[in-house]
């Protein structure tokens, strides 16, 4: 073979070998930043899900400081109406409110009039409020006042198979199976129900304003002015009279009541923990029994 070919073959064969280490550099850049990418991923996921641990377990720590709050002999400082207490645990700050359920709307034995304000007072359309309301009178009606091949005719077009339950409703969340009831006016009202007061209204001395907006003659403007008044008053101080002219009713509590405790991280993450319990009184000790316990729960 003539040199010049010799040479040119040669020159070739270096010029493929050099693209082809050009090709598996590049490949292997790629796979080696696909992997430290992966890798900050995973250690990303891991710190989140270890400060998300962490809070969980600081929040049940609020919850339990609350607990010995209330089961005090002296009854405890904390008032279930909703006020908000802050407190310190292990450096992360815990925000922590206590709600009697007496201060709720149960939708077992609420007027269907105050269920509908409720509604209202949450951004839904009077008409399709009164319809909804409706349908919950319906849902826990176990006397068969209503004419159920009808009800579960309507429900069956609306594509909710099962039909109205025609009872009580044994917890709140059972509300969402309702005809009409959306996931985002859940969210809403969630916080001010309850099945454990056996009341047609909220007690106003401990409703949140949500719960007071749906009594007779108030709004969440009126509700909210006096819940401010009313949390800004010494235990010991007779409290004011409502705006609607209702009377205060019943001050002393309940022995249900709820506390949600949300801590809060340095860089903004919240878990929250929602737990409603039964207070009993045995020999002047007081004992918490839990109902319910939910985590990331409304606030």
């Amino acid at each position: 073979m003539p040199a010049d070919r010799r040479g040119r073959s040669v020159h070739r064969e270096q010029g493929i070998a050099l693209l082809v280490v050009l090709w598996a550099c590049t490949l292997l850049a790629i796979l080696l930043g696909g992997f430290a990418t992966l890798a900050r991923t995973e250690a990303k996921q891991t710190r989140y899900l270890s400060t998300r641990a962490q809070l969980r377990y600081i929040a049940e720590a609020g919850v339990m400081r609350a607990m010995a709050e209330i089961t005090a002999k002296d009854g405890g400082r904390w008032i279930g109406d909703g006020r908000p207490y802050g407190l310190s645990i292990d450096g992360q700050r815990v925000d922590i409110r206590i709600v009697d359920e007496l201060g709720k709307v149960d939708i077992n034995t609420v007027d269907p009039q105050v269920l509908r304000n409720l509604f209202v007072a949450a951004g839904m359309d009077a008409a399709d409020a009164t319809a909804l309301a409706d349908n919950v009178r319906e849902s826990r009606d176990a006397a068969g006042a209503f004419n159920r091949a009808e009800g579960v005719q309507r429900y069956t077009q609306a594509g909710q198979a099962g039909g109205p339950r025609y009872s009580e409703f044994n917890a709140p969340d059972e509300l969402q199976t309702v005809l009409g009831m959306t996931p985002a006016l859940y969210r809403k009202i969630a916080p001010v129900l309850t099945v454990w007061s056996r009341r047609a209204t909220p007690a106003p001395a401990f409703a949140p304003p949500l719960a007071l907006a749906a009594l007779p003659g108030m709004d969440m403007a009126t509700a909210k002015r006096f819940a401010s008044t009313r949390d800004a008053i010494s235990a010991k101080m007779p409290l004011p009279m409502l705006p609607n002219g209702m009377p205060m009713g019943n001050t002393r509590g309940s022995n249900v009541r709820t506390i949600v405790a949300s801590a809060t991280g340095k860089d903004g993450t919240v878990s929250r923990v929602s737990a409603t319990v039964r207070i009993d009184h045995v020999r002047g000790r007081g004992s918490a029994s839990i109902l319910r316990w939910q985590e990331d729960a409304a606030e």
